[in-house]
């Protein structure tokens, strides 16, 4: 079993640095498609052709050419743009996501919804106030009614017959270039007044695991004033001939007793790989055979280490021998013995040094004593 889980750990983690490279991999890709794109080429040619004619206008005056009869290369009439570039159908990060949302309390609890009157901060429609029609959380930008009003290039699939090739359509702008707009009392004087709230949290959340819904409350940080949610109109659902009744979905036609399993045991080969190298829970027969294996691996090395020449064998009843006999004791003669060795060894030392002691003063005794005057000054006297 522990060369299974083995493994399964070896296979998981190679799994994860392939799945780390391939994600560092799609995200440059991804970069270099955003960089790609045609909606961006579009904007650059056309902030290119803007500022040349800005030059030649002013340069040449009356004499300007009339550019509103010309179609650039992405067939966009003067004054219209692509309908990609109108709706914003741009690939985004999630970092992106997060900071376009950040205002309003990030993608995943957006404090907006269809009805919330809002306020454009930027670009060319800055200033203007509408309600919010519907709102893409994939590429986070909104669309206002009646506000946000564009001319477009058809493209001639789209267009209808005798129709123009020019016609005005609903942009979108991100969250970010937008902000909530709701009537709140002045402080001092209390009367309701349009206030242009620049952030949004959201509170009191609450997940219904039946309907798999989250419902939360949106609040001004830092006044503890709570923003109500738009009125939403009720979704009526006609009934059809059909359709299933709700008494017919609400009934329970499957009740599980003990006596049999609620589904067969060969089902669950089905829902996950049998042979698959992830798996951790096996069967008690396949833990069996694998122990099996491990057992009869080990008998297999017992067996070859059995297999010994004769002088191995002597060798290993010299050691069998040696065991048995256990260690050696220490007879009263054997210690008389050692304790004659002992004084012998002390004795031999005693007269060894008695003998260099003596050699030591005869030497003093012959040695020649200098003069006074061949003494030097430095050196000191005995």
């Amino acid at each position: 079993m522990d060369k299974l889980m083995r493994r399964v750990r070896m296979a998981e983690g190679q799994v994860a640095r392939r799945n780390k490279r391939r994600a560092v991999g799609r995200a440059i890709e991804e970069k270099r498609e955003r960089l790609q794109e045609v909606r961006n080429k579009e904007a650059a040619y056309q902030l290119k052709e803007a500022r040349k004619a800005r030059a030649e206008d002013w340069k040449l005056g009356p004499l300007a050419p009339r550019r509103d009869l010309n179609v650039d290369p992405f067939g966009n009439y003067w004054g219209s743009i692509s309908l990609a570039r109108a709706r914003l159908n741009i690939k985004i990060t999630p970092e992106e996501r997060r900071a376009r949302a950040a205002w309003c309390g990030g993608p995943k609890f957006l404090c907006l919804k269809p009805g919330d009157r809002v306020v454009v901060i930027e670009g060319s429609f800055k200033d203007k106030i509408g309600v919010i029609d519907e709102i893409d959380r994939e590429f986070m930008v909104v669309s206002i009614k009646d506000t946000l009003r564009t001319n477009l290039a058809v493209p001639d699939y789209l267009n209808e017959k005798d129709g123009s090739p020019v016609q005005v359509y609903d942009s979108r702008v991100p969250v970010s270039a937008v902000r909530l707009v709701h009537p709140l009392p002045h402080p001092q004087t209390g009367k309701v007044r349009d206030v242009i709230i620049r952030e949004l949290k959201a509170t009191n959340i609450i997940f219904d695991r039946p309907t798999r819904e989250v419902t939360f409350d949106r609040v001004v940080p830092g006044e503890n004033v709570t923003i109500p949610w738009p009125k939403e109109e009720p979704v009526v659902h006609p009934d059809n001939e059909v359709d299933t009744l709700r008494i017919d979905v609400e009934q329970r036609t499957f009740v599980p007793t003990l006596l049999r399993p609620p589904m067969p045991e060969s089902i669950i080969d089905e829902l996950r790989n049998r042979y698959s190298i992830f798996r951790t829970r096996h069967t008690p027969e396949y833990i069996a055979e694998k122990e099996a294996e491990e057992a009869a691996k080990k008998a297999k090395k017992k067996s070859v280490e059995s297999m010994m020449t004769p002088v191995m064998e002597f060798n290993r009843q010299q050691r069998e021998m040696r065991r048995a006999r256990g260690q050696p004791e220490l007879t009263p003669e054997m210690l008389e013995k050692i304790g004659e060795v002992i004084a012998k060894n002390l004795e031999r030392r005693s007269l060894v040094e008695k003998q260099q002691e003596g050699s030591a003063e005869a030497a003093v005794a012959e040695a020649p004593i200098p003069e006074e005057s061949s003494i030097p000054e430095d050196q000191p006297r005995v």
